[in-house]
């Protein structure tokens, strides 16, 4: 019935350790041969950099697959070749440097497959943990001096910090840049920065007319969270987590029992695809 998987992955694909536990391993790896008898088609979606994806592509056994990161910015098809990339003006992280100058919250910085960020803190750390990705450390300003010399934008900004604080940010950039970056709160103390007309949903479908030769009515997705909710609602099996949002499961055509520490997408795997 299904040809292909996408699934998001923090909160829904990682266990608490965020990683990949044996069961979820060991569903993906029994998938049945897609209907060319090649191994079932897996896509990682999420707002990650593609460095932080590849070390569970790897632990998934498909190192060489598409990927969708910084929540549809970026499109990368087999072997990381370039599909489509989607950025935001280099003017809106100029005019968050002067809010940043003020503040004390963490501006990460990320363009194509690099990481940008001040100095080593709680929230940098913490994200290094999270996604075993190391940043290049240096001053926001010089980071935004570097893309503007390589003629390049960012995919994608997240400020790390006191509720507060990010309150702040929202106010700021909504007045100069609402109709240019989508302002995505995954939590009180994290706020994504990315161009306004992307979603995983958009980017899939881009990736299936590149890639594939059927549609989204062929996908079962997977996810937990708002950045997840164009996904589940266009694929054609939408499964949402137990932890997730109360209006991603309004959206889902089914909402698993089990949240992702416990194998939420394993066991909806062996119940929709292992048939």
């Amino acid at each position: 019935m299904y040809h292909l998987i996408c699934t998001d992955i923090d909160g829904t694909l990682l266990n608490a350790d965020r990683y990949l536990s044996d069961a979820t391993v060991s569903a993906f790896a029994n998938l049945p041969a897609d209907k060319a008898g090649a191994n079932f088609p897996i896509i990682l979606a999420s707002s990650r950099m593609p460095s932080a994806m590849h070390y569970l592509q790897e632990g998934l056994g498909i190192q060489n697959a598409s990927l969708i990161a910084y929540n549809g910015g970026l499109i990368l098809g087999k072997d990381g070749i370039c599909i489509e990339s989607n950025t935001m003006p280099l003017q809106v992280l100029k005019d968050l440097l002067t809010h940043h100058k003020e503040h004390t919250y963490n501006l990460s910085i990320y363009a194509d497959d690099d990481w940008f960020t001040d100095q080593e803190d709680f929230w940098s750390l913490r994200e290094i943990n999270n996604t075993r990705v190391t940043p290049t450390y240096q001053e926001a300003s010089e980071s935004h001096a570097f893309l503007k010399t390589n003629q390049r934008a960012p995919h994608k900004l997240m400020c790390m910090g006191e509720a507060s604080e990010i309150d702040s940010i929202v106010s700021y950039l909504a007045d100069r840049h609402d109709k240019e970056v989508h302002l995505y709160r995954s939590k009180d103390t994290y706020l994504e920065i990315t161009p306004k007309y992307i979603d995983k949903a958009k980017a899939l479908q881009i990736l299936l007319e590149h890639s594939f030769d059927f549609g989204m009515d062929k996908v079962i997705a997977f996810g937990d969270n708002h950045n997840d909710e164009e996904l589940l609602k266009h694929a054609g099996f939408g499964v949402a987590v137990a932890n997730a949002t109360n209006k991603l499961k309004a959206i889902a055509n089914h909402t698993s029992a089990y949240t992702n520490k416990e194998d939420a997408v394993a066991k909806a795997i062996e119940e929709f695809v292992h048939l």
